[in-house]
């Protein structure tokens, strides 16, 4: 099939694509990736973000069938794969598709789950195929419009990853192809998010919230007979490439399509900040830890980034929020230099605009480097690193790919720690046997179970 047939064929993959067809390996590294975003969303439950929409929920709540993290009180699918989302992408520490741009365990899994929880029983590798199924669709899709939509100001994972949560509803749902192609058409249309919210907005958590709530919407309506666009991604005029960026490449969504994975190519993070800055933070650590000398010796820091990475983390920082902190590389490097670490401590409402931060933040410089975008899109988080101490040395390291990212993996304890981490910092007493849940996956004989502990225990209902 031809470009004009790509809505067809993606729908056409999610339909006749079976548990057996997806490789072991691309479902042991999704069980992680699900695993990575239950402990997000279990730390998101916590956040004053996460419970103004579970309160703002639960006021319109209709008929209780989905399960919300930390909370024992279902909600409706739709308005649980919303809370959800917007649980997991509420810190920063979801997980990432560099080329696509996508956070897609915030949008694949909220909405997989809700719908899993509406049918009479739904097994774990039904659920699993889905999650798998969504990360491909939403990371092709993503990827064939890039850094080109981003740098147009959209939000990639509220609106490329309403693919992702349309088809893991679709393929739990069990749809054939035409069910499946009118659901992607009902959930593109309804992508949305602008990227001017990484500055100080809460509502920037809340876009992954709404394109895994775009998914249920679709599935459920397109049940019921609702039409949506069937030609949606390919539609020369109004369809989601054409529109949503200014070059697009339609052979990039269905190329190898069921033999090379998309799931492979997941970013972990390490950090609780937005992914472009992960280089940066790398560079600093390893040459801190190399050389033998204290964050306290550094006198300057000056990093080199491609003009896609200054744009969208490498703007002048203002203490605005912990969205803005998160989002720039700026605070980011200075906390580090501060404080010898970043994690969670550091993005609080205090913290932001502590003194000694901001002191650093003058120390440090963010500039464009030409030889860094003649490297194209694939090395928009590449950056030089250059350190200057107090007593005259100079270092200088470049670093194309982060900790976690394929290039650089984090290994599996790594994954099940920072997991353990998040759920414990939650307050979780069934960490463990989500865990267990999780990685036997494919041997669960209802989600329920599932479901039933990520509700755990209610701190807050």
């Amino acid at each position: 099939m031809g470009a004009d047939d790509t809505t067809l064929s993606v729908a056409r993959f999610i339909s006749e694509t079976t548990f057996e067809d997806i490789p072991e390996r691309v479902r042991s590294r999704v069980k992680l990736c699900v695993l990575d975003t239950i402990g997000c969303g279990l730390f998101g439950s916590t956040l004053p973000w996460g419970k103004i929409v579970w309160d703002w929920a639960s006021e319109w709540a209709g008929k209780p069938v989905s399960s919300v993290f930390g909370r024992s009180r279902r909600l409706p699918p739709a308005l649980a794969a919303l809370v959800n989302g917007t649980m997991i992408h509420g810190f920063e520490m979801d997980d990432l598709h560099k080329e696509s741009i996508v956070h897609l365990g915030a949008v694949t899994f909220p909405a997989a789950l809700a719908l899993a929880e509406t049918l009479d029983q739904c097994s774990g590798a039904q659920l699993l195929s889905a999650v798998c199924i969504g990360y491909e669709v939403g990371a092709r899709v993503g990827s064939s419009i890039g850094t080109s939509h981003l740098l147009r100001g959209f939000h990639p994972t509220g609106t490329s990853g309403t693919f992702a949560s349309g088809a893991a509803a679709a393929k739990v749902m069990g749809f054939d192809v035409d069910l499946t192609r009118h659901t992607i058409g009902i959930a593109a249309t309804q992508g949305a998010g602008l990227m001017s919210a990484q500055y100080s907005a809460m509502v920037k958590r809340m876009h992954a919230g709404r394109a895994a709530q775009a998914g249920v919407y679709a599935a459920t309506l397109a049940q019921r007979g609702f039409t949506g666009i069937e030609n949606v991604i390919e539609a020369e005029y109004g369809g989601f490439c054409s529109t949503m960026a200014d070059s697009h490449d339609l052979a990039r969504i269905t190329r190898a399509i069921g033999h090379e994975w998309e799931a492979e190519k997941i970013t972990f993070k390490p950090y609780p900040c937005c992914g472009s800055v992960h280089t940066a933070l790398d560079g600093l650590i390893e040459i801190v830890n190399e050389e033998g000398i204290d964050y306290g010796d550094v006198e300057k820091v000056r990093v080199q980034v491609s003009s896609v990475t200054k744009k969208h983390v490498g703007w002048e920082y203002r203490p605005d929020s912990v969205t803005s902190a998160q989002m720039n590389m700026y605070y980011c490097l200075a906390a580090l230099l501060t404080e010898g670490r970043l994690t969670v401590e550091q993005f609080t409402p205090e913290r932001i605009s502590d003194p000694r931060i901001l002191d650093r933040v003058r120390d440090i410089s963010v500039e464009v480097s030409p030889t860094l975008d003649a490297l194209g899109p694939l090395f928009r988080h590449s950056v030089i690193v250059e350190v200057s101490c107090r007593d005259g040395r100079n270092f200088e390291k470049r670093v194309d790919h982060s900790r976690g990212s394929p290039q650089k993996p984090m290994s599996d304890a790594d994954i099940v720690d920072k997991f353990m981490t998040n759920a414990r910092a939650a307050g979780w007493r069934q960490a463990e046997d989500i865990k267990a849940a999780v990685m036997g996956l494919e041997d669960l004989g209802d989600v329920l179970l599932l479901a039933g502990l990520i509700r755990g225990y209610a701190r807050t209902d």
